[in-house]
């Protein structure tokens, strides 16, 4: 008896699959990743003084760094206890998060206050419950398959722990759509074309975007273009106080 061949034709569906989800995802506006770039040379002289001796800070603010709460990342499993949660983790002076420290950026955007979850939280009744979020870039050493197809240069030496909270690398997707932003490679080049076309290469560790590798379609994508709510400098100024009060707390 002879097996018969399941053919995958997800190729063919790429293109309109990016074509939706360029009409459907929030990218932070270029401005106010510049006010948090700007911001960053100055916070770091004034953070080196308080976080963990063992912290690497190039991992954070690298060149052009957007990142938002210098310190954070995700954790492999081996590093999880019963307590890991929002802890320093006494290894290499990061803290470890779960990733809703990226919902932060978001929170204060919409309503000027810090994330809060549950069905008491303000993620639900600020409507942003109806998003969630994804990475552009990878946070993690371990995960960058995509960069190393479609960047000429990926140095593997470099922790890109910023991303994790990089404003410019966490956009928001309708719930159920974001899942082809994880792994299709054509969706991925798509994706990191756009961020350099909206933030130039901000990006830690990488070089050389291979332009022979950005679909033809691309063109054709209809990106949603990034909004400036209202009282954004206001916002984005209490975010990055209560970042800096945070981060002082958490490190004392």
């Amino acid at each position: 008896m002879s097996n018969f061949l399941f053919e995958d034709y997800s190729i063919s569906a790429e293109r309109e699959l990016t074509l939706l989800l360029g009409k459907v995802t929030h990218h932070i506006h270029p401005d106010i990743v510049s006010v948090i770039q700007e911001e960053n040379k100055r916070f770091k002289q004034t953070f080196e003084k308080y976080c963990s001796p063992k912290l690497e800070l190039e991992s954070f603010f690298y060149e052009n760094s957007d990142c938002v709460f210098p310190g954070f990342r995700r954790p492999v499993n081996f590093e999880k206890n019963d307590s890991w949660k929002n802890k320093v983790y006494a290894v290499d002076g990061t803290i470890l998060n779960d990733n809703t420290f990226p919902r932060h950026i978001w929170a204060f955007l919409s309503t000027d206050r810090p994330y809060s979850g549950g069905s008491n939280g303000m993620w639900e009744s600020s409507g942003l419950g109806k998003f969630e979020l994804a990475h552009v870039f990878s946070h993690k050493q371990d995960e960058r398959r995509s960069e190393e197809k479609l960047f000429k240069k990926v140095d593997i030496s470099k922790k890109p722990y910023g991303h994790f909270t990089s404003a410019s690398n966490v956009v928001l997707i309708p719930k159920g759509y974001a899942k082809p932003t994880d792994s299709m490679l054509a969706i991925k080049a798509c994706f990191f074309k756009r961020h350099i076309d909206l933030y130039g290469t901000n990006m830690y560790g990488l070089s050389g975007l291979d332009d022979l590798k950005i679909p033809s379609w691309y063109g054709d994508v209809d990106w949603l273009e990034p909004k400036l709510p209202i009282d954004w400098r206001e916002k984005i100024s209490n975010l990055l106080k209560y970042r800096s009060e945070y981060l002082k707390r958490k490190y004392a």
